[in-house]
C-alpha cells in the first residue's frame, strides 16, 4: 500500500506513477483519513509512505499520522519516498525513527527532485520555468528506478541530503514548525474575487468561505496549496509571498507534452 500526502501535487504525481508501476493500492492523506487513519494490510504487505519534505524534515500532517495510525502490522517492511525542491538533510532518519516506534520495519527512504513550491520566507520562490520543466522530465525515471529498487525488497536508501544536513534537520527544521508553520498569518488583500478555489483544493478540508472570503482553521497542513491556486494572487502569508510566483503542476505538464 502506499500512504501519500500532496498538496500542490508533487507527491501525488510520484504516487500515481509508483502505484502503476508496482501495482500498489492508493490511500491520500485527506482530511478523513487524517481525522481517522486506519488501513489494513496484510502480514509481510508493505508500506510505502510518499510526502514533500517540509524544510529538510517530515510534515506535520505525515508525522500526525504515523503516531496514530492503525491497522499496521508489527513488523510491516516500509518505505518513504519524499519529493524534495533540492535536498532532504536527514529527514529519513526522522522517518525511520517514527515509524520504527509504531512498530513498522523501516527498509530504506528515497528523493526525487521536482519543483521548489515554498515562498513564505525570504529567499525562497518557486523555480524558473526551465528549471522546473527538466526537474519533472527527469521524475519519471527516477521513480522507475525508486520502484525496481523497493521490488527487490532489500534495504536501500538513496537519499539527496545537501550541505550541512544535520544543521538543517536538527536546528532549522524545529524552528520552522514552531514559527513558520502558522494558519493564522494568511490573509487576502481586496483582489480576492470569492470564487472559493481555495477552499476547495485545500487538501484537508481547511479553509472554509465565510462572508465570501476565505478563512483558516487550525488543521493547515502549510502545503501552501490555496496561495498556488488563487486565480488573482489574492492570498498572502505574513505579507511575505505577493511579488512571488505561482506554481501548477499541470500546466507545466500540458507544456512537456507540446
Amino acid at each position: 500500500m502506499i500512504i501519500y500526502f500532496t498538496g500542490t501535487g508533487n507527491s501525488g504525481f510520484v504516487a500515481s506513477r509508483l502505484s502503476t508501476l508496482m501495482n500498489e493500492r492508493l490511500t491520500r492523506i485527506d482530511r478523513k483519513f487524517y481525522d481517522n487513519p486506519e488501513v489494513t494490510l496484510a502480514d509481510g504487505e508493505r508500506l510505502i509512505w510518499i510526502f514533500p519534505i517540509y524544510s529538510w524534515g517530515v510534515p506535520p500532517v505525515v508525522k500526525s499520522v504515523i503516531e496514530r495510525i492503525d491497522g499496521v502490522p508489527t513488523g510491516t517492511p516500509t518505505w518513504m519516498v519524499a519529493t524534495c525542491g533540492d535536498d532532504a538533510g536527514y529527514a529519513d532518519r526522522t522517518f525511520d525513527k517514527l515509524v520504527g516506534a509504531r512498530g513498522m520495519k523501516p527498509m530504506g527512504a528515497f528523493t526525487v527532485q521536482m519543483p521548489n513550491t515554498y515562498v513564505t520566507m525570504a529567499g525562497f520562490d518557486i523555480d524558473p520555468e526551465p528549471k522546473a520543466l527538466g526537474k519533472i522530465e527527469h521524475a519519471p525515471k527516477r521513480i522507475a528506478e525508486i520502484a525496481a529498487l523497493i521490488l527487490k525488497g532489500t534495504p536501500a536508501t538513496d537519499v539527496i541530503r545537501g550541505s550541512f544536513p544535520w544543521l538543517k534537520t536538527r536546528v532549522v527544521y524545529p524552528w520552522f514548525m514552531r514559527y513558520q508553520v502558522a494558519p493564522r498569518h494568511f490573509n487576502v488583500d481586496n483582489r480576492c474575487v470569492c470564487c472559493g478555489k481555495c477552499a476547495d483544493s485545500c487538501p484537508l478540508s481547511n479553509i472554509s468561505m465565510e462572508a465570501g472570503r476565505p478563512a483558516w482553521g487550525d488543521t493547515c497542513a502549510f502545503c501552501l496549496n490555496c496561495y498556488h491556486v488563487c486565480p488573482t494572487h489574492a492570498i498572502d502569508w505574513k505579507h511575505t509571498a505577493a511579488r512571488k510566483g505561482q506554481y501548477s503542476l499541470a500546466t507545466l505538464i500540458k507544456k512537456l507534452r507540446r
